[in-house]
């Protein structure tokens, strides 16, 4: 690191072995995270984000004695070990580390308040390793918020009944699996049910996999992505056998989980051992496409499954980097656009005049549209007339457990009109 921190680093490591040498034979560690990085990334650039931890490091070894571990570039956490040992001293240590995260970091002509969250982690015997302090950190971070402004502060302690690093930071048990309803403008039929994974962490409703995802390591991420696919691919043939069948599944996976060389040929195979065609599996994905996973990794998931048959859409389309030639090399057929064009869309003229552009393009290069996040009825009415081809959203239909969707299919089939017949009779 930067700014002096190897020197004060060496100072330290040899005043943590002595400390060690003594009876107190306790050990606490830091994980701190910063939860919008990929905010300030692209507010800052990557060379002021690197400046901006290195300074908030430098001040963590300054005023708590902090012996920091290396840290990889462009990684969001500062881990490390205190000099003291003293469990007595976590809340003083606590308080410090608070006034650190509230205070934000000082740049040159530029204050930065980065959002932290951060955990203290003490090993009463002083015999496990790092690894398995920091892991238990990483675990006990979970349960942080990622939307709390002023971030949250954590103090756990590794007993000797933990399993430190083999210890799997969720249970599958705590997956579960909601569907979105996608309705079609024109005949009001269900056109795909979009999976929404959610993870119980602290609160009862749990949150969406998407903003736990960051806290998670690629085997955890890999386990529930494979969990997941199973529970979305089961309720969907379930449906087909009640005779509700609906056209498509939509299954959100990130750059992160497709970089995986090992998902596409998991996806083929439960869709083989489902019986389902790969036609009525459509994978979202969200820009810029390999932002995170790797751009060869990822891209060579994506035209595997395109290759089988499965449809790719391509979600917040116009907010990120995407260019043409990613919706063609993809062979993206769907487009979802988000929020940011949606809100007040039934009032606003700039809005509308930005949904009809998206519109315009869509239709020139043949691919279908979905409104997300429809949050009133009047939105959902003027969407549904300018030529989207179907909407979804709390104005729409809220997420649905699988049981409620039972219900829902068979109440919606039966609610809507009869198709008129436009044959011509002999």
């Amino acid at each position: 690191m930067a700014y002096g921190i190897t020197a004060a680093a060496a100072r330290l490591t040899r005043l943590v072995k002595r400390t060690g040498a003594g009876q107190d034979r306790a050990r606490l560690a830091l994980v701190l995270r910063i939860e919008n990085v990929e905010t300030l990334r692209l507010g800052l650039g990557p060379a002021l984000l690197e400046q901006m931890l290195d300074l908030l490091a430098r001040r963590l070894v300054a005023e708590l004695r902090l012996l920091p571990q290396s840290r990889a570039p462009g990684s969001p956490e500062i881990l490390g070990l205190f000099a003291i040992g003293r469990r007595q001293a976590v809340p003083g240590l606590l308080a410090r580390l608070q006034t650190i995260c509230r205070a934000g970091v000082e740049l040159p002509e530029l204050r930065i308040c980065p959002v932290l969250n951060g955990v203290i982690v003490s090993d009463e015997s002083g015999t496990r390793p790092p690894d398995a302090l920091y892991a238990q950190g990483r675990a006990a971070l979970q349960g942080c918020s990622p939307l709390s402004v002023a971030g949250q502060l954590r103090f756990v302690e590794l007993g000797a009944e933990d399993g430190g690093t083999d210890s799997a930071p969720f249970a599958l048990e705590r997956v579960a699996l909601l569907f979105q309803p996608q309705i079609c403008c024109d005949t009001g039929q269900v056109l795909a049910l979009r999976a929404v994974p959610r993870l119980r962490i602290d609160d009862r409703d749990g949150r969406d996999l998407e903003e736990v995802e960051p806290r998670l390591d690629d085997e955890s991420l890999g386990r529930i992505a494979a969990h997941v696919l199973r529970l979305a691919l089961s309720a969907f043939k379930g449906w087909d056998r009640m005779g509700a069948r609906v056209p498509l599944l939509s299954l959100p996976l990130s750059d992160r989980m497709l970089a995986d060389p090992v998902l596409a040929d998991s996806i083929l195979w439960e869709l083989d051992r489902q019986d389902l065609s790969p036609d009525r599996l459509e994978i979202e994905i969200c820009e810029p496409v390999g932002g995170r996973g790797g751009r060869m990794p990822v891209s060579a998931s994506l035209q595997s499954l395109a290759a089988a048959g499965c449809a790719i859409a391509l979600g917040d389309f116009g907010t990120g980097s995407a260019g043409l030639a990613d919706l063609r090399r993809f062979g993206i057929g769907r487009v979802r656009i988000g929020r940011d064009f949606i809100a007040g869309c039934d009032r606003r003229a700039d809005q509308q005049r930005m949904i009809l552009a998206i519109l315009a393009l869509a239709e020139h290069l043949r691919l279908k549209t979905l409104a997300d996040g429809v949050a009133t009825p009047e939105e959902n009415a003027f969407l549904a007339q300018i030529g989207f081809d179907a909407v979804q959203g709390p104005a729409v239909l809220p997420p649905l457990e699988p049981g409620a969707v039972d219900d829902f299919l068979l109440e919606h089939g039966h609610s809507l009109p009869a198709p008129f017949d436009l044959r011509r009779r002999v």
